[in-house]
């Protein structure tokens, strides 16, 4: 099994970037009417950052999230913009590249794990990373309204936690706009044989 740390820290930079993070609504939000703005939004891309860290290994890379219904295609990145691993998922196949190597599966999770050793639930993660919780999890609101922390609850996703900061408000088709986090961290609860495992995302840019 390649680890993905020993292939991220021969490559990657810790990055910094100096962004003015979104302060969020001024006052109160409708949450009824968010998450469900929220739900609707099934087509989106985001650029950012993501910093890996699993045990006492740590990894910081760029990242290009594209989304389509579903299928989608993630893009880690070092600071020359060389991508170091790609992973694009369909309704059919997930194919991930990472290190000049090719790997194959229906779904995406086993690949991951082939890859990093790290149990990540994407299908959850791509609600997750919009502010979405799903159902049985058990979330928190800021006192603006918007989901401010939430722990998993669905089958093979457990023992995750998820917080949000820097809600921002982003441009949807119909004129309208949705309050969408700019920063979110997530954190496995260490299990038997498996060391804590967390994935901070910064975004700097939503397009739906």
């Amino acid at each position: 099994m390649i680890r993905l740390f020993s292939l991220l820290l021969t490559f990657c930079l810790v990055l910094s970037a100096c962004t003015t993070a979104p302060k969020g609504p001024e006052h109160a939000v409708n949450l009824t009417a968010q998450l469900e703005k929220v739900a609707e939004v099934q087509k989106w891309q985001m650029r950012g950052k993501i910093a890996f860290r699993q045990g006492k290994e740590a990894a910081s890379l760029n990242l290009v999230w594209k989304n389509d219904f579903g299928d989608f295609d993630f893009r880690l990145t070092n600071f020359l913009g060389v991508s170091l691993v790609n992973l694009n998922v369909s309704e059919h196949k997930s194919v991930l590249v990472a290190n000049g190597e090719t790997y194959v599966d229906a779904l995406p999770e086993p690949l991951i794990y082939q890859v990093t050793g790290m149990l990540i639930p994407v299908e959850s993660l791509l609600s997750w990373v919009k502010g979405l919780p799903l159902e049985g999890d058990k979330f928190t609101l800021t006192e603006k309204g918007l989901v401010n922390t939430l722990e998993s609850y669905c089958q093979g996703c457990r023992n995750w936690q998820v917080a949000y900061s820097n809600y921002g408000s982003v441009d949807v088709e119909n004129g309208e706009s949705v309050w969408l986090p700019h920063s979110i961290t997530l954190t496995q609860n260490e299990t038997p044989n498996m060391p804590l495992t967390q994935l901070k995302i910064k975004i700097y840019q939503w397009n739906l």
